[in-house]
């Protein structure tokens, strides 16, 4: 029987119980909050900030960025981009010590939980949380962000990620502003 642990990793439905060490890959989840009034500032001050501290999770191919439609009394004024970055397994140390110099470019305060047992059935596991109440007048303004290492179950069971974000659509520093994509990601909201 696998050992408990009671670190909040959440794993995907009909995961079958499993003694052995995970061997597969791995992913880090990016899930960042970032005040700001509308897309286009998003696009072209907040996501390239942000890039410039962490890199590009997703490989250059751009973010998701979350409008979060279903939440009725949300706060407009806040933008959620998602990424997820895939990391070739099994799992070393660099993983970890990748993310830690990520987050901590970031910002210097994170809470951070963890099951560093690669030998672990479920694999290694952390989980950094960020949050501040002012994010200040510079970018990046970000305010809340989740970020998960963690093994890749899904691959492993045939299919190719377990995330849900929401309504989400891809949202790039780089997009140009004449594109058809950049069109359609105009929220109406107005410069900020």
């Amino acid at each position: 029987m696998a050992r408990r642990s009671g670190l909040p990793q959440l794993l995907p439905p009909g995961l079958p119980p499993s003694e052995e060490p995970f061997a597969g890959d791995y992913e880090i989840v990016w899930s960042i909050y970032v005040r700001c009034n509308n897309l286009q500032k998003l696009r072209e001050v907040h996501i390239p900030a942000i890039e410039a501290l962490i890199g590009q999770p997703e490989g250059g191919k751009g973010w998701l960025h979350d409008n979060e439609n279903y939440i009725e009394d949300r706060d407009r004024s806040l933008k959620r981009i998602v990424a997820v970055q895939r990391l070739k397994g099994p799992y070393n140390d660099q993983f970890l010590i990748g993310l830690m110099k990520a987050l901590y470019s970031l910002s210097s305060s994170w809470t951070v939980e963890a099951r560093l047992n690669p030998s672990h059935p479920r694999g290694v596991y952390v989980s950094a949380r960020f949050q501040r109440e002012s994010p200040g007048s510079e970018a990046p303004a970000v305010v809340d962000a989740l970020v998960e290492l963690e093994a890749n179950f899904t691959d492993s069971l045939g299919r190719k990620s377990g995330r849900h974000f929401g309504t989400t659509r891809r949202i790039s520093a780089t997009m140009s502003g004449d594109s058809p994509a950049a069109a359609r990601d105009s929220d109406g909201d107005g410069p900020s």
